[in-house]
């Protein structure tokens, strides 16, 4: 599990935000963003000048809703936006702040997600070479804009400082620009909760009580191996065990202390521990420490393993059939559904857990 770069700061609740830190500045380019489940297309889109000539259409609604904003043709079907800002001159961020993102923000409904890129990051480095008192406040206080822009407008999924340059993380604002299509957030997290979503909290819960073998409501060291080799094809060694464990109690703690919540009927105010094992609420809390660390891709590959669409849906196999073969449910006894008494044992314990 690795921390966030110093260059970097993605969004999800207050905490996280604060916990993750870099900075960045606003926009001559708007990058489109189009992405199928294998890979993403990025598509350039119109420059500032052919936007503000006529890019955007409006039309009036009904008296009780403001103006309904729809993008043209060439803004229409993107997946996710890079916005770019000047880390040279402060006004280019404040433009994002005051224009930009409120206008993806009443266009898309804040649903489109959007990494906000600094560019020019060679002149600061040339300007701030030596760090002076002052040079410390002005990054300071440039951290606390991008924390409070990432808490106002929760749809930003990542501030990356860049060089365009000496090419430096350009890479990694499209990477990042893919993964937020390809490992959407929402289903997994509300963001104005601050918490894992009930369909997120019910699908991880399944998937705990898949791997509870011996049905005792927690995962020993042997169960969640048995997870991790399922799902990545490898063994954790007691020291990725006990570090987990770590990370998960401070993890746990932290919300506690903070009055916050973790989900809605988990995690908060619960054992996260009990012997040395996993409960229920310590194996969720592991899915939210990636997602506090913007590693999306960690719980997707969970849940797409056990057979979830990208709605949290679970998703039934084909090749499943009525008992006997038969192709309705019309032409087979009730009797072929009913259920020994071992399988009646294990719902049950499963309903009691």
């Amino acid at each position: 599990m690795n921390s966030a770069s110093a260059d970097s700061v993605s969004s999800l609740s207050r905490s996280h935000a604060t916990n993750l830190a870099g900075s960045s500045d606003f926009a001559v380019n708007v990058t489109g963003m189009t992405a199928s489940k294998e890979s993403a297309e990025v598509a350039v889109m119109p420059t500032l000048k052919e936007v503000e000539k006529g890019g955007l259409e409006q039309s009036a609604t009904s008296k009780k809703s403001t103006s309904r904003i729809a993008l043209s043709s060439p803004f229409r079907h993107i997946d996710a936006v890079v916005l770019i800002y000047d880390l040279d001159r402060m006004e280019t961020f404040h433009r994002l702040e005051s224009h930009w993102l409120p206008l993806i923000e009443r266009c898309y409904s804040g649903e489109l997600p959007v990494i906000v890129a600094g560019n020019k990051m060679d002149l600061l480095h040339q300007t701030y070479s030596v760090a002076s008192a002052s040079d410390n406040q002005f990054f300071a206080r440039s951290r606390q804009q991008i924390i409070t822009l990432l808490q106002r407008f929760k749809f930003v999924r990542q501030c990356i400082k860049c060089s365009a340059k000496n090419l430096l993380n350009v890479d990694e604002v499209f990477r990042k620009s893919q993964q937020s299509v390809l490992y959407p957030i929402n289903p997994l997290f509300d963001l104005n909760a601050g918490k894992l979503t009930t369909a997120c909290t019910r699908a991880f819960t399944r998937v705990f009580r898949i791997f509870d073998a011996d049905g005792d409501g927690l995962l020993n060291d042997a169960e969640l191996n048995a997870f991790q080799h399922i799902t990545w094809g490898s063994t954790l060694i007691e020291r990725d065990l006990s570090g987990w464990k770590k990370v998960v109690a401070q993890h746990n703690s932290y919300f506690q202390r903070e009055g916050l919540n973790n989900s809605d009927d988990c995690i908060s105010g619960e054992e996260v521990l009990q012997d040395g094992k996993f409960t229920v609420a310590g194996f969720l809390t592991i899915f939210d420490v990636f997602i506090s660390q913007n590693r999306l891709e960690v719980p997707w590959k969970v849940l797409r393993t056990f057979g979830y669409d990208d709605e949290l849906n679970l998703n039934i196999p084909s090749s499943f059939a009525p008992p006997g073969g038969c192709s309705d449910f019309e032409h087979f006894s009730p009797d072929k559904w009913r259920l020994n008494p071992s399988e009646v044992h294990f719902l049950s314990s499963l309903f009691h857990q």
